[in-house]
Protein backbone atom coordinates (compact mmCIF):
# COMPACT_ATOMS: atom_id res chain seq x y z
CA UNK A 1 0.00 0.00 0.00
CA UNK A 2 2.73 2.47 -0.85
CA UNK A 3 5.67 3.50 1.31
CA UNK A 4 4.93 4.72 4.87
CA UNK A 5 7.01 7.90 4.64
CA UNK A 6 4.71 10.35 6.41
CA UNK A 7 7.76 12.26 7.60
CA UNK A 8 8.35 13.56 4.05
CA UNK A 9 6.22 16.72 3.98
CA UNK A 10 3.88 17.57 1.14
CA UNK A 11 4.11 21.25 0.29
CA UNK A 12 0.41 21.45 -0.51
CA UNK A 13 -0.43 20.49 3.09
CA UNK A 14 1.82 23.13 4.70
CA UNK A 15 1.41 26.85 5.39
CA UNK A 16 3.72 29.23 3.57
CA UNK A 17 5.73 29.87 6.73
CA UNK A 18 6.80 26.22 6.86
CA UNK A 19 7.70 26.30 3.18
CA UNK A 20 9.95 29.29 3.84
CA UNK A 21 11.70 27.45 6.67
CA UNK A 22 12.35 24.46 4.43
CA UNK A 23 13.79 26.69 1.71
CA UNK A 24 16.07 28.31 4.30
CA UNK A 25 17.28 24.82 5.26
CA UNK A 26 18.22 24.21 1.61
CA UNK A 27 15.60 21.49 1.32
CA UNK A 28 15.41 19.54 -1.92
CA UNK A 29 12.11 20.15 -3.70
CA UNK A 30 10.60 17.12 -5.43
CA UNK A 31 8.11 17.66 -8.26
CA UNK A 32 6.01 14.72 -9.52
CA UNK A 33 4.93 15.00 -13.16
CA UNK A 34 2.36 12.79 -14.83
CA UNK A 35 -0.64 12.93 -17.12
CA UNK A 36 -4.39 12.41 -17.20
CA UNK A 37 -4.85 9.68 -19.79
CA UNK A 38 -6.41 6.31 -20.48
CA UNK A 39 -4.52 3.30 -19.13
CA UNK A 40 -6.62 0.36 -20.22
CA UNK A 41 -9.96 -0.75 -18.76
CA UNK A 42 -8.36 -1.75 -15.44
CA UNK A 43 -6.31 1.28 -14.36
CA UNK A 44 -7.28 4.89 -13.55
CA UNK A 45 -6.48 7.98 -15.60
CA UNK A 46 -4.06 9.09 -12.87
CA UNK A 47 -1.59 6.19 -13.23
CA UNK A 48 1.40 8.37 -14.13
CA UNK A 49 0.76 10.76 -11.24
CA UNK A 50 0.29 7.89 -8.77
CA UNK A 51 3.62 6.37 -9.77
CA UNK A 52 5.50 9.69 -9.81
CA UNK A 53 4.20 10.61 -6.35
CA UNK A 54 5.14 7.21 -4.93
CA UNK A 55 8.66 7.51 -6.31
CA UNK A 56 8.90 10.99 -4.76
CA UNK A 57 7.84 9.58 -1.38
CA UNK A 58 10.51 6.93 -1.55
CA UNK A 59 13.21 9.30 -2.74
CA UNK A 60 12.21 11.82 -0.08
CA UNK A 61 12.61 9.16 2.60
CA UNK A 62 16.04 8.25 1.29
CA UNK A 63 17.10 11.89 1.31
CA UNK A 64 15.91 12.33 4.89
CA UNK A 65 17.95 9.31 5.94
CA UNK A 66 20.97 11.00 4.35
CA UNK A 67 20.37 14.07 6.48
CA UNK A 68 18.89 16.15 3.66
CA UNK A 69 15.67 18.10 4.11
CA UNK A 70 13.11 17.41 1.39
CA UNK A 71 9.51 18.14 0.49
CA UNK A 72 7.12 17.10 -2.27
CA UNK A 73 5.28 19.75 -4.27
CA UNK A 74 1.81 19.08 -5.75
CA UNK A 75 2.01 17.03 -8.93
CA UNK A 76 1.60 18.39 -12.44
CA UNK A 77 -1.21 16.12 -13.70
CA UNK A 78 -1.45 17.30 -17.33
CA UNK A 79 0.89 17.18 -20.30
CA UNK A 80 1.26 16.29 -23.95
CA UNK A 81 -0.81 13.11 -24.33
CA UNK A 82 -1.52 12.74 -28.02
CA UNK A 83 -1.45 8.95 -28.34
CA UNK A 84 -4.34 8.44 -25.93
CA UNK A 85 -6.20 11.65 -26.80
CA UNK A 86 -9.25 9.92 -28.32
CA UNK A 87 -10.04 7.89 -25.18
CA UNK A 88 -12.58 9.32 -22.74
CA UNK A 89 -11.08 11.37 -19.92
CA UNK A 90 -7.69 11.90 -21.51
CA UNK A 91 -6.59 15.54 -21.44
CA UNK A 92 -3.77 16.51 -23.79
CA UNK A 93 -2.17 19.95 -23.77
CA UNK A 94 -0.38 21.42 -26.80
CA UNK A 95 3.41 21.18 -26.72
CA UNK A 96 3.94 24.90 -26.20
CA UNK A 97 1.45 24.96 -23.32
CA UNK A 98 3.03 21.92 -21.68
CA UNK A 99 6.52 23.40 -21.96
CA UNK A 100 5.39 26.74 -20.57
CA UNK A 101 3.44 25.15 -17.71
CA UNK A 102 6.33 22.97 -16.61
CA UNK A 103 8.86 25.78 -16.95
CA UNK A 104 6.81 28.17 -14.84
CA UNK A 105 6.10 25.57 -12.15
CA UNK A 106 9.80 24.76 -11.80
CA UNK A 107 10.82 28.42 -11.92
CA UNK A 108 8.10 29.27 -9.39
CA UNK A 109 9.46 26.71 -6.93
CA UNK A 110 13.01 28.00 -7.43
CA UNK A 111 11.92 31.62 -6.97
CA UNK A 112 11.25 30.99 -3.27
CA UNK A 113 14.77 29.85 -2.51
CA UNK A 114 14.78 26.16 -3.44
CA UNK A 115 18.18 25.71 -5.08
CA UNK A 116 17.82 22.00 -5.84
CA UNK A 117 14.77 20.53 -7.56
CA UNK A 118 14.25 16.90 -8.53
CA UNK A 119 11.66 16.31 -11.24
CA UNK A 120 10.11 12.83 -11.27
CA UNK A 121 8.18 12.30 -14.52
CA UNK A 122 6.36 9.07 -15.31
CA UNK A 123 4.43 10.06 -18.41
CA UNK A 124 6.66 8.32 -20.93
CA UNK A 125 5.28 9.61 -24.23
CA UNK A 126 8.58 10.60 -25.92
CA UNK A 127 7.47 14.08 -27.02
CA UNK A 128 6.25 14.86 -23.49
CA UNK A 129 9.47 13.67 -21.86
CA UNK A 130 11.45 15.92 -24.21
CA UNK A 131 9.36 18.87 -23.05
CA UNK A 132 10.09 18.04 -19.40
CA UNK A 133 13.83 18.17 -20.13
CA UNK A 134 13.48 21.39 -22.11
CA UNK A 135 11.46 23.03 -19.34
CA UNK A 136 14.02 22.04 -16.71
CA UNK A 137 16.87 23.52 -18.72
CA UNK A 138 14.99 26.79 -19.26
CA UNK A 139 13.93 27.09 -15.61
CA UNK A 140 17.49 26.37 -14.47
CA UNK A 141 18.86 28.98 -16.86
CA UNK A 142 16.41 31.60 -15.63
CA UNK A 143 16.73 30.95 -11.90
CA UNK A 144 20.18 29.47 -11.33
CA UNK A 145 18.66 26.50 -9.50
CA UNK A 146 19.99 23.01 -10.05
CA UNK A 147 17.18 20.99 -11.63
CA UNK A 148 17.49 17.27 -12.29
CA UNK A 149 15.04 15.28 -14.40
CA UNK A 150 15.31 11.63 -13.47
CA UNK A 151 15.28 9.55 -16.67
CA UNK A 152 15.10 5.78 -16.40
CA UNK A 153 14.58 5.04 -20.10
CA UNK A 154 18.19 4.31 -21.02
CA UNK A 155 21.14 2.22 -19.92
CA UNK A 156 21.26 -0.19 -17.00
CA UNK A 157 18.08 1.14 -15.41
CA UNK A 158 16.02 0.27 -18.49
CA UNK A 159 17.56 -3.21 -18.53
CA UNK A 160 16.63 -3.74 -14.88
CA UNK A 161 13.03 -2.63 -15.54
CA UNK A 162 12.44 -5.63 -17.78
CA UNK A 163 11.77 -6.75 -21.32
CA UNK A 164 8.28 -5.28 -21.57
CA UNK A 165 9.61 -1.86 -20.56
CA UNK A 166 12.62 -2.02 -22.92
CA UNK A 167 10.40 -2.79 -25.90
CA UNK A 168 8.18 0.19 -25.15
CA UNK A 169 5.04 -1.94 -24.90
CA UNK A 170 4.55 -1.26 -21.21
CA UNK A 171 1.62 1.16 -21.31
CA UNK A 172 -0.87 -0.26 -18.79
CA UNK A 173 0.77 -3.68 -19.12
CA UNK A 174 2.59 -5.76 -16.51
CA UNK A 175 5.06 -2.93 -15.85
CA UNK A 176 2.63 -0.13 -14.98
CA UNK A 177 -0.01 -2.41 -13.48
CA UNK A 178 2.60 -3.88 -11.11
CA UNK A 179 3.66 -0.37 -10.07
CA UNK A 180 0.09 0.62 -9.23
CA UNK A 181 -0.54 -2.68 -7.42
CA UNK A 182 2.39 -1.77 -5.18
CA UNK A 183 1.64 1.95 -4.81
CA UNK A 184 -2.18 2.07 -4.71
CA UNK A 185 -3.77 -1.38 -5.16
CA UNK A 186 -7.25 -0.04 -4.43
CA UNK A 187 -7.10 1.79 -7.78
CA UNK A 188 -6.67 -1.43 -9.80
CA UNK A 189 -9.73 -3.27 -11.12
CA UNK A 190 -8.23 -6.68 -10.46
CA UNK A 191 -11.08 -8.66 -12.01
CA UNK A 192 -10.87 -6.66 -15.22
CA UNK A 193 -7.10 -6.85 -15.58
CA UNK A 194 -7.04 -10.64 -15.13
CA UNK A 195 -9.35 -10.98 -18.16
CA UNK A 196 -7.08 -8.98 -20.47
CA UNK A 197 -5.17 -11.06 -22.99
CA UNK A 198 -1.48 -10.31 -23.48
CA UNK A 199 -0.93 -7.77 -26.22
CA UNK A 200 2.82 -7.44 -26.83
CA UNK A 201 3.65 -4.57 -29.15
CA UNK A 202 6.98 -2.96 -29.93
CA UNK A 203 5.66 0.58 -29.65
CA UNK A 204 8.85 2.37 -30.77
CA UNK A 205 8.94 0.31 -33.97
CA UNK A 206 5.22 0.81 -34.55
CA UNK A 207 5.55 4.55 -34.07
CA UNK A 208 8.53 4.69 -36.43
CA UNK A 209 6.29 2.91 -38.92
CA UNK A 210 3.87 5.84 -38.84
CA UNK A 211 1.38 5.10 -36.04
CA UNK A 212 0.30 8.25 -34.20
CA UNK A 213 -2.35 6.98 -31.79
CA UNK A 214 -2.82 3.98 -29.54
CA UNK A 215 -5.59 2.72 -31.85
CA UNK A 216 -3.23 2.92 -34.82
CA UNK A 217 -0.77 0.87 -32.76
CA UNK A 218 -3.51 -1.75 -32.31
CA UNK A 219 -4.39 -0.78 -28.74
CA UNK A 220 -8.17 -0.45 -29.03
CA UNK A 221 -8.49 -0.58 -25.22
CA UNK A 222 -5.50 1.68 -24.47
CA UNK A 223 -3.29 -1.05 -23.05
CA UNK A 224 -0.27 -3.00 -24.26
CA UNK A 225 1.76 -5.77 -22.68
CA UNK A 226 0.40 -8.21 -20.11
CA UNK A 227 -1.69 -6.70 -17.30
CA UNK A 228 -2.71 -10.14 -16.02
CA UNK A 229 0.94 -10.96 -15.31
CA UNK A 230 1.39 -8.00 -12.94
CA UNK A 231 2.17 -8.49 -9.24
CA UNK A 232 2.61 -6.17 -6.30
CA UNK A 233 5.96 -7.79 -5.56
CA UNK A 234 7.22 -6.89 -9.01
CA UNK A 235 5.88 -3.38 -8.49
CA UNK A 236 7.93 -3.02 -5.31
CA UNK A 237 11.05 -4.07 -7.19
CA UNK A 238 10.36 -1.61 -9.98
CA UNK A 239 9.64 1.26 -7.59
CA UNK A 240 12.99 0.77 -5.91
CA UNK A 241 14.76 0.90 -9.27
CA UNK A 242 12.95 4.11 -10.17
CA UNK A 243 13.86 5.55 -6.78
CA UNK A 244 17.51 4.57 -7.31
CA UNK A 245 17.63 6.48 -10.60
CA UNK A 246 15.93 9.54 -9.13
CA UNK A 247 18.07 9.59 -6.00
CA UNK A 248 21.33 9.47 -7.94
CA UNK A 249 20.28 12.24 -10.30
CA UNK A 250 19.25 14.45 -7.37
CA UNK A 251 22.42 13.83 -5.35
CA UNK A 252 24.46 15.07 -8.31
CA UNK A 253 22.65 18.44 -8.29
CA UNK A 254 24.47 21.71 -7.97
CA UNK A 255 22.99 25.18 -8.43
CA UNK A 256 23.65 26.64 -11.87
CA UNK A 257 26.03 29.64 -11.79
CA UNK A 258 24.05 32.83 -12.37
CA UNK A 259 25.18 34.58 -15.60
Amino acid sequence: MGSPLAEVPFAGNLPWTEIRKLAERDAIALLPVGSTEAHGPHLPLAVDVVIAEEVCRRVGGRLLRRGEAALIFPAVPYGLTEFAAEFAGTVSLPAEVTRALLTEVMAGIASHGFRRIGVINHHLEPAHFRLVHEAAREAARRTGAGIAVADHRQGSAADRLGEEFRRGGSHAGAYETSLVLAAAPHLVDDAARRLLAPFPVNLPATIKGGARTFRECGGAQAYFGSPAAATAGEGERLLEILADVAEQSILALRPVPTP
